[in-house]
């Protein structure tokens, strides 16, 4: 009976290590603010969709879907010139967030 205790015990303790070095290796998903950069882009819109919380938009020659939040400052000037370039199909400057592409600026 003890050594069946202990050999439970024992399998116990190795499993738990294991599951933590695992965890401690892992890449962490998140990206530290000190990683978080802005870039800035120039190029026609090619859709763009509304919801509750702001305006998802794609771009003709960039992938990924890009986001203007509604509770951005300037979302109402922004907003007007995404839509000129979408109906006018004319390139507009595009200043975002390179973690989560939340459009910062519009030009």
């Amino acid at each position: 009976m003890k050594r069946t205790f202990t050999s439970v015990m024992l399998l116990l303790i190795v499993t738990w290590m294991g599951w933590s070095l695992a965890e401690a290796e892992a890449p962490k998903k998140s990206v530290p603010a000190a990683q978080s950069t802005t870039h800035t882009h120039q190029d026609v819109v090619k859709k763009m969709r509304d919801d509750e919380d702001g305006v998802v938009i794609l771009f003709v020659g960039k992938k990924g879907s890009f986001y203007l939040r509604r509770e951005e400052g300037n979302f109402t000037a922004s907003y007007e010139k995404l839509r000129e370039s979408f109906n006018g199909k004319k390139p507009v400057s595009v200043t975002f967030d390179s973690v989560q592409l939340n459009i910062l600026e519009v030009k």
